[in-house]
């Protein structure tokens, strides 16, 4: 009897199992999106309440599920990599025996008070509470890697993502149209003229919302593709037609909402994003009779037209409503203050390159070394480019780290690229997405902002868990795609 019995209780445990992990999943879209809300997280307090909850969400999903069933090597670099990097922080802080990598600073408080800390960090205090920015988005990262096991329930994260950021885009609309000098519920103190929806800064709205409109229009293209007919299957339902209005009016209002940013970089870095990814989104609206046999002799203008005016849309939405942002870089010219940190940061980096200054320690250090020509009113607290901060304040391990971490991602993309055929667009959207991230981190640093962070982490996990694994059943996902392409995945898989 035990063993007849053995089976249904293994069906039992299954579905438990899986229920568990869809109420996780639930809980992790939630609380990535809550800690995007409150000025991007920025705040002690709630970075305090969201940390705990997603280090609890953590635990809880590693002891109840283990290790992710897919992309188990990303979980094991980043896991491993997160702990060299919290290793060596912490190393940054503690007296070391070898008095040539402790810095300068403390020889002269030696020489002044008689006591020396000997430490790599400047200010050891700063970095070990700083090494909880690392943890947080690392954390998330993992965590989503092990809730998001199914094509499924990567998708539902990802769509209320992509909701959550249409939603915060179209609040924010409304607050600069209406109470421009409103912050949430605070007045506003800076960028009076430009949109920050529910962040401080204008060129981290700007990222986030970049980021948000390539995820939305991706839902978009789903159920457009189904409604319309532009599959081998038949057109779909009304249901289609509405989710298609309703994405595509979300992405709308998340690109107004970037154009009024006027963020010249986020502009520019979305753009190279979207070119990136929408034509290939664009490629896939072939209609029925493209799919006959006969598509071998299309040619090939005809082939890539649609790519084509993808194109040709997103550079005339730019023009049309990205006006501000080209003003503002047409009579600004160059930030001028911005290279004179930067010039500043690569003197300091000259100093430093080999141990770093400790993690967090920017706004302390980079006093030290700031010129006449910087001006002497406020305080520089940000590099204006996360590489360079980061080499500086880390040491050498930054750059090797940064390119580990490139070299992973760009191996999982291509994986999934090559694996998947009916989700192959969530490859290309996450090589987007990192790409529009990385390339406005050079000139800014939206990816230190917490909210931002966990929100990138958050989108990265669930991609990367269909990058990392092969097509299934249809069955496995009738419950979330649109009935159309249901049907056109149903004959794919018949042919093959």
């Amino acid at each position: 009897m035990p063993e007849g019995r053995s089976p249904s209780k293994k069906l039992f445990t299954v579905a438990v199992t899986d229920r568990l992990k869809t109420i996780f999943a639930g809980l992790y879209s939630t609380l990535v999106l809550a800690a995007v809300i409150p000025f991007g997280l920025v705040d002690a307090r709630p970075f305090a309440a969201v940390a705990i909850c997603m280090f609890a969400l953590s635990a809880a999903s590693l002891l109840l599920f283990g290790e992710p069933r897919r992309g188990r090597w990303v979980f094991v670099f980043a896991l491993q990599l997160f702990i060299v990097t919290s290793a060596w922080i912490v190393i940054q802080t503690v007296h070391i025996p070898w008095p040539f990598l402790a810095n300068p600073i403390w020889k002269d408080a030696n020489l002044l008070a008689g006591l020396s800390r000997d430490t790599i960090s400047v200010a050891p205090a700063d970095t070990l509470a700083s090494l909880l920015y690392i943890a947080l988005p690392a954390m998330t990262f993992l965590t989503g890697l092990i809730i998001a096991d199914t094509d499924r329930r990567a998708r539902r994260i990802l769509l209320v993502l992509a909701i959550g950021a249409g939603l915060i885009s179209l609040f924010g609309l409304g607050q600069f149209l209406m109470f421009p000098k409103m912050l949430l519920t605070e007045n506003k103190r800076y960028y009076l003229d430009s949109l920050t929806a529910v962040f401080v800064n204008r060129n981290t709205a700007a990222t986030f919302l970049g980021v948000g409109f390539l995820l939305l229009a991706t839902f978009a293209s789903e159920n457009g593709r189904a409604y319309f007919g532009f599959s081998s299957a038949p057109s779909g339902s009304f249901n289609e037609g509405l989710a298609f209005w309703f994405f595509a009016g979300l992405g709308l209002c998340c690109l107004t909402a970037l154009m009024l940013t006027q963020s010249r970089a986020g502009l520019a870095a979305t753009g190279i994003g979207a070119l990136l990814y929408l034509p290939y989104l664009a490629s896939q609206w072939k209609s029925r009779r493209s799919r006959l046999p006969s598509r071998a002799s299309r040619s090939p203008p005809r082939k890539w037209l649609p790519a084509a005016g993808a194109i040709a849309v997103i550079l005339v939405f730019a023009m049309i409503f990205g006006g501000r942002a080209i003003l503002r870089a047409d009579q600004r010219g160059a930030d001028d203050d911005r290279f004179c940190v930067w010039s500043g940061t690569m003197h300091a980096l000259s100093q430093n390159w080999l141990q770093g200054t400790g993690f967090g320690t920017f706004r302390t250090v980079f006093s030290a070394y700031r010129t006449p020509g910087c001006g002497i009113g406020g305080i520089v607290d940000r590099a204006h480019n996360s590489y360079l901060e980061g080499f500086l304040t880390l040491g050498i391990m930054f750059p090797i780290g940064v390119i580990l971490i490139f070299l992973v991602l760009a191996r999982a993309f291509w994986n999934g690229y090559r694996a998947r055929r009916r989700q192959r667009h969530y490859p290309i959207l996450g090589c987007a997405s990192v790409l529009l991230a990385a390339t406005h981190s050079a000139v800014d640093f939206s990816l230190q902002i917490p909210g931002f962070a966990i929100f990138f982490t958050g989108l990265l996990a669930p991609v990367i868990s269909i990058c990392c694994s092969r097509e299934e059943r249809v069955s496995e996902n009738n419950s979330d795609v649109p009935a159309g392409l249901r049907i056109e995945r149903s004959a794919e898989i018949s042919e093959i």
